[in-house]
């Protein structure tokens, strides 16, 4: 197996400028390994129609959120004021004017020249709805828009493959929510990293007696359970840098939770996805992890049956588009833990240098591993045709 290079080509992303001035890379003399199916376990497409006014009931909408095209972004709000906080807007300019974000044949056609087989495609406009403070159009709002992902999917059936939102701040009627989910046809759902307030008002927390319902009708539903970056924008100076760099450090509160909090223990049939934040940020997490294990055992609460260790390499997966560093600590992170994406198309996807960004995987890993990181691990966490 060879070795990366200390870094990324960033040079060569910072040549191609932002995404909506990218064009997808052809193959030219890339070889991937035989019987190679690519698999971008992190794809995005934004809601581009009015969907929640237009299926939303009667009675409720005049207050559902509406769509509009503003500014290069779609943007999403109520009574004409936009949800989106300026600095959000600068982002999604960058890539809600490439057609294939909105548009699935103009999607599916960047895709194949780029060698992506399938793809796992999360929200993004539809992210700043996530935490809507009035539960009952929360409520409204997931399930319009699963039922606008369900119906996407059916003109491409084997290779669009949309992540569901699920009702998970009435922990009683997960079971309902998730089985409905499942109907529809979805391999994947995703939950927010931090779950805000619940029926009573109170802040929520994963690992508390009152989420096992939730995390009992996960677990029997055998679908993965996704958490993805991007909950916290900060404006002001410095706002685009500071709010891509928190985001791309969030899961150790999640992975806490699911830990320390037992609900691994509990139910060890989860498996779950961090998606969107790289690979290295792992292995400094499970030596924290374990140093916190090591140190405070005898005060932990609940006691865990396992090494936190043993929890990742039994339950968890991240996905990543270019970590030479991650990818250097591939055997302790796991190669059978990691799977490859895209990320199309946003301005740290790999749009307009796919191909080379696939080739350096397997130059890192090696033909098998290789083969595994870019789509036949995702093909079995996620269940694929």
């Amino acid at each position: 197996m060879e070795t990366l290079e200390k870094t990324p080509n960033y040079e060569l992303m910072k040549s191609l400028g932002p995404a909506n001035n990218r064009t997808p890379e052809n193959r030219g003399n890339v070889n991937l390994p035989i019987d190679t199916l690519v698999v971008s376990a992190d794809n995005h497409h934004s809601v581009s129609e009015d969907i929640w006014y237009e299926r939303f009931p009667a009675h409720l909408r005049d207050r559902a959120p509406r769509v509009w095209f503003q500014n290069s972004t779609y943007h999403i709000g109520f009574a004409g004021k936009t949800v989106f906080p300026e600095v959000l807007e600068k982002i999604f300019a960058t890539y809600d004017v490439i057609p294939g974000m909105s548009r699935l044949p103009e999607r599916m056609a960047d895709l194949a020249i780029e060698g992506i087989d399938k793809e796992i495609v999360f929200g993004n406009n539809v992210m700043t709805l996530l935490l809507h403070p009035d539960l009952e159009l929360r409520e409204w709002i997931y399930r319009v828009y699963n039922e606008y992902l369900a119906d996407l999917a059916k003109a491409y059936p084997d290779k669009f493959y949309g992540v569901a939102l699920m009702n998970y701040w009435n922990p009683t009627g997960a079971a309902s929510s998730v089985s409905q989910i499942k109907l529809m046809g979805f391999k994947t759902l995703m939950i927010p990293i931090r779950p805000g307030k619940g029926l009573d008002g109170r802040e929520l927390a994963y690992a508390s007696e009152e989420m096992e319902p939730f995390w009992t009708a996960i677990e029997e539903s055998g679908l993965p359970l996704c958490f993805h970056v991007g909950e916290n924008f900060f404006e002001g100076r410095g706002g685009i840098g500071t709010s891509n760099l928190v985001n791309f450090n969030p899961f150790r509160h999640a992975l806490g939770q699911l830990i320390f909090g037992g609900i691994f223990d509990r139910h060890p049939g989860l498996r779950i996805a961090f998606v969107e934040a790289g690979i290295n940020w792992v292995e400094g997490a499970l030596q924290d992890a374990e140093m916190i294990y090591a140190v405070h055992h005898t005060m932990l609460e609940p006691s865990i049956k396992h090494p936190p260790r043993y929890y990742w390499h039994k339950h968890c997966y991240a996905t990543f588009m270019t970590d030479a560093l991650g990818l250097r600590l591939l055997d302790e992170v796991g190669a059978d833990r990691v799977m490859w994406s895209s990320d199309y198309p946003h301005a740290e996807s790999t749009l307009g240098y796919g191909w080379t960004a696939m080739q350096a995987v397997v130059k890192a890993a090696g033909e098998e591993k290789g083969r595994d990181i870019l789509g036949a691990t995702a093909m079995k966490v996620f269940n694929l045709d």
